[in-house]
């Protein structure tokens, strides 16, 4: 019985806490927080632990945690302030019509990113409390997808618009060179290496992974590669969502929609090369992550399978076994408190 005692607690001690956006519907009420084990890949059942409307981006960092809400008089950002995951302050700021879909916070500022409006907010934190500083349009058609940071840079992928667009920061967030991407591509999401010498960027509607050069504010496309299986018929229904780059940045991984695969390339060369793609264990894949440890990697799948945790090797980087899953319905974003 001791014995059972101990190897509890040191299980619970090892759980991670982790955090998923919704889509608003019956069964899926705004943020879900659930419990991972890093050893075996356990997920516990997520439960409620934030009711807002259409919060499908979570973003934690430090002690706060920021996400879309939507209510009658409005759409914007709702800013938690959390000890010991617990919440202890938190304040709105509705100056959308509609929800934003991506959110990045860097020390006391927080970007927001709306898809449907054209429009990149910034807020700035004093304490946990925010002010609006900036209102950024592109267009009202420009499908705003996410914010990255580079050097003195803010860029915005603008799917509508097949461009990623860059603003200086230094200057007043002045529009600066644009990166162009081919008529019916548009650029979704992008990912920077350690030093940021590389960018790769994940295309929504032609499916492709563009691998950039940088140094400093200069972009040179090198490789363009598609991420669907060779002889894929079905590239109408297919489009890439999410991309991540693993910690030793030998592994690229690329979530596809419709056709429901996790793709992974070796970027370890000077090109990328496709080595698997791998099934998401469930239907829609939208954002996923590595675990703290990589040993596994985490998918939000819309339409059916919820949380799947799945197997990863750290040498190969490919994809193995289902380990464990978690029913959660209209998931769409996910995040690990490591």
């Amino acid at each position: 019985m001791v014995m059972n005692r101990q190897t509890e607690g040191r299980i619970r001690e090892r759980l991670v806490d982790g955090y998923v956006g919704t889509y608003y519907s019956r069964q899926s009420r705004g943020i879900y927080r659930f419990s991972f084990d890093p050893v075996n890949g356990r997920i516990t059942e997520p439960e409620l632990f934030y009711e807002a409307p259409n919060a499908k981006w979570v973003c934690y960092h430090g002690d706060s945690m920021v996400f879309p809400i939507e209510k009658d008089e409005g759409a914007g950002a709702c800013f938690l302030k959390l000890r010991d995951g617990e919440v202890i302050q938190s304040e709105e700021i509705l100056k959308e019509r509609q929800t934003p879909c991506y959110i990045l916070q860097d020390g006391d500022n927080v970007y927001t990113a709306n898809y449907h409006e054209g429009n990149v907010m910034i807020y700035h934190l004093d304490k946990g409390k925010p002010s609006l500083v900036m209102r950024i349009e592109n267009g009202a058609r420009a499908g705003c997808h996410q914010i990255l940071l580079h050097e003195a840079y803010l860029l915005v992928p603008c799917l509508e618009q097949n461009r990623i667009r860059m603003f200086d920061r230094e200057d007043g967030y002045r529009p600066a060179d644009d990166l162009v991407f081919p008529e019916g591509s548009g650029p979704r999401h992008g990912v920077f290496n350690r030093d940021h010498s590389k960018f790769y960027v994940v295309s929504e509607w032609s499916n492709q992974l563009f691998v950039f050069q940088v140094q400093g504010g200069a972009f040179t496309l090198r490789q363009t590669a598609s991420v669907l299986p060779e002889g894929w018929t079905g590239k109408s229904e297919a489009a890439a969502a999410a991309i991540r780059l693993s910690k030793d940045e030998r592994f690229l991984y690329i979530s596809v929609r419709g056709a429901d695969i996790l793709s992974v390339f070796d970027v370890s060369g000077e090109e990328a090369v496709t080595i698997q793609h791998a099934s998401c264990k469930g239907a829609h894949p939208r954002d996923f992550i590595l675990s703290g440890n990589e040993k596994f990697l985490l998918v939000a799948n819309r339409f059916q399978g919820g949380i799947a945790s799945i197997e990863r090797d750290k040498k190969t980087g490919l994809l193995k076994d289902l380990r464990h899953w978690a029913a959660m319905p209209e998931c769409v974003s996910l995040t690990l408190r490591d």
